[in-house]
Parts: structure tokens; sequence; C-alpha cells
């Protein structure tokens, strides 16, 4: 049994990636269910990294957002064998990382959307406090059963000063989720967080990265400029708005400048799935209507049908009396 600062109980892995690994863990002063985020030292290049983290944390507490996973210890720890454990204490959320779940379920566009949308949400309120993920990855984000998502990690890169001197390449898992300028200057800003964000959701809808498993440099930077080749993607199932927005999230150059702006693309889209939706219902409402009153309309032909036939027979009986009568 682990426990880190002789407080916080290991009790499974939930994650990896970013050079962190997230556990479900159990808080031995009160017996609360917690997620322990265990952060590689060998990654952190800042003196100050605990005071800075906390500084990021009360930031990000004080935000409360229902999007971002509220921070509710920062230490580091020193194992028997004198090495140095950085940890933060999360609050707990029953569900998996957006990794684990895509490797047994594709996610559908609304899905998708959803996901994408809490996302921004959080990106929105965290940039407009200064803080910035700068190493979005599938592994940080997680989700439980009814698609609620909170990020992990956010602030981490930041209290590293920004990791300057392509820091960046030893914490990042790969090169995968690196906007250009990480991966030549190793310097991480919100517009990082953009890009990050383009390379998921594109892997989400394709289910394969735009440039391909790729961890040489100049390789990945080399199809960066030369932009996603689309053709070599099934694009027709994909909503026009949804590959705009995926299109200027992975732009080099007609790039967004805030969350905000994403949302409102992203607005556009729902608007118009909306109307859809809306037009689709009111169709099914005329069909049924038109059902109804075809029913009815049979319901009295058969009505009438019936009342001739009685009264046929009827008139067949009084007949059949009145010949009988004469007969007689």
């Amino acid at each position: 049994m682990i426990y880190i600062g002789n407080r916080y109980k290991i009790i499974e892995e939930i994650g990896r990636g970013c050079k962190s690994c997230l556990y479900k863990g159990k808080d031995y002063y009160d017996g609360q269910t917690i997620i322990i985020n265990i952060i590689d030292s060998g990654v952190v290049k800042s003196k100050k990294f605990i005071s800075n983290l906390i500084d990021e944390a009360t930031t990000i507490n004080e935000i409360d957002s229902p999007n971002i996973l509220k921070i509710k210890d920062v230490g580091m720890y020193e194992l028997e064998d004198g090495s140095e454990v950085y940890y933060t204490i999360n609050d707990y959320i029953e569900g998996s990382t957006l990794e684990q779940l895509t490797k047994y379920h594709r996610l559908n566009i609304e899905e998708i959307v959803i996901i994408l949308r809490q996302l921004l949400n959080a990106l929105e309120v965290a940039h407009s406090y200064n803080i910035y993920h700068g190493c979005l990855h599938p592994s940080n984000i997680l989700v439980d059963e009814g698609y609620n998502v909170k990020l992990s990690n956010i602030g981490i890169i930041k209290a590293n000063n920004k990791i300057f001197n392509n820091g960046i390449k030893h914490f990042a898992k790969n090169l995968n989720y690196m906007c250009p300028h990480q991966i030549c200057l190793g310097y991480t800003d919100k517009s990082s967080d953009f890009y990050a964000l383009g390379i998921i959701i594109f892997e989400l809808i394709f289910d394969k990265h735009p440039f391909g498993e790729i961890d040489d440099e100049e390789e990945i930077l080399r199809r960066m400029d030369k932009g996603i080749k689309w053709k070599d993607f099934d694009t027709e199932f994909v909503p026009e708005k949804i590959l705009n927005i995926l299109e200027k999230l992975l732009s080099r150059t007609n790039r967004y400048e805030t969350p905000k702006e994403v949302i409102i693309d992203l607005s556009h889209y729902m608007y118009e799935v909306e109307n859809l939706l809306d037009e689709r219902q009111n169709i099914e409402v005329e069909i049924e209507c038109i059902q109804d009153d075809t029913t009815k309309k049979v319901d009295k032909l058969k009505k009438g049908h019936k009342l001739k036939k009685v009264a046929a027979v009827g008139l067949a009986t009084i007949v059949s009396f009145l010949v009988l009568g004469i007969y007689i």
C-alpha cells in the first residue's frame, strides 16, 4: 500500500500522459475519495514550482468552473530511495479519461460536440484569468457516464515557468499535441491550447492524427507547414461548420484568438442542428396529423359501409317477410 505525503493512499491508476499519472485514491484524514496526480520530478525546471503551483491552484479554485478539476492540495514528497515526487490532490470524478473512453467507444458527432463545448467553457474561464493548460491531452480530460467533462493538470505548465528552452519536449508525452512554436521554441501560451484541442477533436472524428504518428521534430514540422491533406480523410459525414472550426483551430495563420470565438462558431452549428430538429419534429407532427385524419376517414367509411350493410340486410329481411306474407 502506497501513501503520498503520509496522508493520501493510492488505490488504482486512472490514466497517464504529459509526464504525469492520475490515480484514484483516498484521503486518510477524512476518508474522502480523491484523484492523486503524480508529476514526474524530472520535468520540473522551476525552483519555485510548488509555490507557483499553489498560486495557480488558488486561482483555479476561485474560478469554480464546473469543467475544471479543483485542486485540494499541492506538495512534494520524498520517497524511501531519496527521489522526490510532486503531486496535486484533486476532487474525484467517477468516470475515465477521454483516452480510455475512445479505446472502447467511437464517439459520434453529437457526443464530440458535447465534449468540445465543455472543454471550451473550461478554457474560456481559465484564459480569462490568464491561466492556460499548455499540455492538453486526452489523458487529462476526464469524462463521466453522462459525458460531463472535467479538465485536469491545468496550470501545471505555467507554474513551471512556461517550459522555456525546449522543456516542453521533456514534459509532453509525444509531439502529437504540440503546436509548431512549442516544438520549435519550447514556448507555451494560450494559443497552444487551441492547437491541441484541434488535434484532439480531429482524432475523435477521424480516429487518426492529421499528420500521422511521428516522433521526428523536423518531419512533423514539415507536414504542419504543408497543412492537412483533407482528401486523405472521409469528410462527407462531417458537418461543414465543424470542419471549418477544425481548420481554424489547426491553422498557422487564420487562428482563433479566444475560446469565445470558437464557442460562437460552434453555436452556429448547434443552432442549425436545432432548427433541423425542429423541422423534423414539425414534419413528424404533420405526418401524425395526416395519419390520424386518414384513420378517422377510414373509420368513418368503414362505419358508413357497416351501416349500409345493416340497412341492406334489414331491407332484405322485410322483403322476405312481405313475400312470405303474400304466399301465405
